[in-house]
């Protein structure tokens, strides 16, 4: 009876020994070693929970060549410049990427309450939106003037300096920069202000309440691929040096932690960022179907 007992007090403590192993494993596993160069934690609780959360949330919505849907059927659901970055961020961080749509008008806004970690959709960095999201730039951008020959108005536009007319109507999506850009520019200029997310209300000049609308130079080729009766001012968008503007994601205030290390990547990747803008541009020009 004795050597029972012996034999089934061993095989109890073999048993609870063997529990206690496999559960300091999970707790082992779960806490997995933190990816070397992110800020350790407790400095930045955002990097925290996105660690805890194995995903980094980004906002988007297409904005070529800097973010837009992937149509080849090859590779990730979106490319450009911006998407590289932000997958560069997730390696670093050793997370998998989580795409939220947003739109024009709630892009900046889903940041600042937290919705997702930042937005990479792109945004021309404007002193009104510096107050409220800080930045990572990447890029640069300028306008081009975009118009359809069909529309006499419009056609005997030739320079931008005859757009501040009280008879020219201009269209632009509500929270754009381009929005906020054309009645400073062209104060005597009528604006019609529309809802939507996109490029530029094209739909506008089709359907004949505006005569212009403004868009990012590289968007040339695209909308006049689309749209044969469609001019530009200038005419070549790719010489454009209408409103130079810095592009960048944004984040909420008061995460200079994050901020850094997100600039801190940037610059590692910088000149492989620069390229997608090269090659989404050209792309564009050999393939306008596909953006």
């Amino acid at each position: 009876m004795s050597t029972f007992r012996n034999s089934v007090h061993a095989w109890t403590r073999r048993l609870l020994v063997t529990a206690l192993l496999c559960g300091l494993a999970g707790a082992a596993s779960a806490q997995s070693p933190r990816p070397a160069g992110v800020p350790e934690a407790g400095k930045s609780e955002r990097i925290d929970d996105i660690l805890k959360r194995g995903t980094l949330k980004v906002g988007v919505t297409p904005s070529f060549p800097w973010l837009f849907r992937n149509k080849t059927g090859k590779g990730d659901e979106w490319r450009g410049s911006s998407w590289v970055l932000a997958k560069a961020y997730a390696d670093a961080l050793g997370v998998k990427l989580e795409p939220v749509s947003v739109s024009n008008e709630t892009k900046v806004p889903i940041v600042i309450s937290g919705g997702v970690d930042m937005t990479i959709s792109s945004l021309a960095e404007t002193d009104a939106r510096k107050q409220v999201v800080d930045f990572v730039t990447y890029s640069v951008a300028t306008f081009c003037i975009f118009a359809l020959n069909t529309n006499p108005k419009a056609a005997a536009i030739k320079s931008v300096d005859q757009l501040d007319n009280p008879d020219i109507t201009f269209a632009a999506y509500v929270g754009t920069n381009q929005a906020n850009w054309i009645p400073k520019t062209f104060p005597k200029a009528k604006m019609r202000g529309v809802t939507g997310s996109g490029q530029a209300p094209v739909d506008e000049l089709l359907a004949g309440r505006a005569d212009f609308v403004v868009g990012d130079s590289p968007l040339e080729p695209i909308f006049k691929n689309a749209y044969k009766t469609m001019f530009s001012i200038p005419p070549d968008c790719s010489k454009s040096d209408v409103n130079p503007v810095p592009i960048g994601q944004a984040v909420a205030k008061n995460q200079p932690v994050l901020v850094e290390f997100l600039k801190g990547i940037e610059k590692k990747v910088d000149a492989k960022v620069k390229q997608e803008d090269i090659d989404s541009i050209k792309f564009a020009r050999e393939f306008p179907d596909q953006i």
